[in-house]
C-alpha cells in the first residue's frame, strides 16, 4: 500500500490538526494524537461503535464545518490500513528539547486509546485485563497515564520512557489482532 494518495499529505495532516486544536475549547474535537488513538482502539470493535460515529466524535460539534471530514476520513481508513498490515506507528508528539534531542509525548495518544477502548465497552476492557498477555500490551498505554503532570516533560526514567513508546505500536497491532480474532468481542 505505497500510493501515496491514500495517506495523508503533509499540508493535509497540518490543517486537520489545527481546525481540530482550534475549536477544542468550543467544540469538544479531539487532537491529532488523541484522536490516532482513539480511532486505533476502535479499529476492531466496529460492532460496537461504527466508524463514521467514532469520526462524529473527535470532531465533535464541528462536524459537517471547515471542511475537513474528508481529510478525517482519510486518516482513519490509513490507521485501520496500518493496523490491518501491521505496518503502524501511533501519532506521538515531541518536545524539542534544549541538548536538541526531541522527548516523545505520548500522552495524547494513550489518552485517546483508552478512551477508545472505554467507548468500546467495559466488557472489552474486562475482557482484555483477563488475559495475561492482553494485559501485558495495554500496560505501556495505562503506564503514561499514571505520570504525575510534573513527570510529562521531565520523566522520572527516560530511557525507560523512550522504550516504553517504543512498544505502543507493537502493543496497537497485536491487541487489534487480538480483538479481531475474537470477532471484536
Amino acid at each position: 500500500m505505497n500510493d501515496t494518495a491514500e495517506y495523508l499529505l503533509p499540508e493535509e495532516l497540518d490543517k486537520l490538526q489545527s481546525v481540530l486544536v482550534e475549536h477544542m475549547p468550543t467544540s469538544g474535537s479531539m487532537p491529532l494524537d488523541a484522536a490516532h488513538g482513539y480511532l486505533t482502539a476502535l479499529a476492531a470493535h466496529t460492532d460496537r461503535v461504527d466508524h463514521a460515529v467514532a469520526r462524529a466524535r473527535v470532531l465533535g460539534e464541528i462536524a459537517g464545518e471547515h471542511g475537513i471530514e474528508p481529510l478525517l476520513r482519510k486518516f482513519h481508513e490509513q490507521i485501520l490500513r496500518d493496523l490491518e498490515s501491521g505496518d503502524y506507528g501511533p501519532l506521538i508528539m515531541q518536545m524539542p528539547r534544549e541538548d536538541g534531542s526531541m522527548l516523545p509525548l505520548p500522552y495524547g495518544w494513550c489518552e485517546g486509546y483508552v478512551l477508545g477502548l472505554n467507548t468500546a465497552g467495559e466488557d472489552r476492557r474486562e475482557l482484555a485485563a483477563a488475559d495475561e498477555q492482553a494485559a501485558a500490551r495495554l500496560t505501556p498505554i495505562y503506564a503514561f497515564l499514571m505520570y504525575e503532570e510534573s513527570q510529562m516533560f521531565d520523566p522520572p526514567d527516560e530511557q525507560a520512557h523512550r522504550e516504553t513508546v517504543g512498544e505502543l505500536g507493537e502493543s496497537a497491532v497485536w491487541l487489534y489482532r487480538w480483538w479481531q480474532q475474537r470477532g471484536g468481542a
